[in-house]
């Protein structure tokens, strides 16, 4: 019986380390940009390996999602989709106290 309630503890736990943006509900940021998908991500993704180097990008449909992993809360999610004649951003964070003033600085600079 210990063995199953510690297997659903650690299976609760382990929903609270899943990146954001597979969780559901509002980005933290949403901006709409006149640069399409590369060009946001070519100026997005070089600023947030500089603060985190283990950042990823990887193509998703329309556009791209950039990763920027983090060891102690929910991994700091960006989605750069095609939209109209630019692109919508939009920025998935972990809790308040985890957020990356750094990396959603980025995020309105290359704006």
């Amino acid at each position: 019986m210990r063995i199953l309630i510690g297997a659903l503890a650690v299976a609760a736990l382990a929903g609270c380390s899943l990146p954001a943006s597979l969780v559901p509900g509002e980005p933290n940021v949403s901006e709409i940009t006149a640069k399409v998908p590369k060009d946001y991500a070519q100026c997005v993704l070089p600023a947030w390996q500089r603060e985190i180097p283990k950042t990823t990008q990887t193509a998703i449909a329309n556009g791209y999602r950039i990763t920027a992993p983090s060891v102690v809360t929910a991994d700091e999610t960006l989605d750069i989709v095609k939209y109209k004649n630019g692109s919508r951003i939009s920025l998935y964070q972990g809790p308040p106290w985890a957020k990356s003033h750094a990396l959603m600085k980025s995020v309105h600079d290359c704006l």
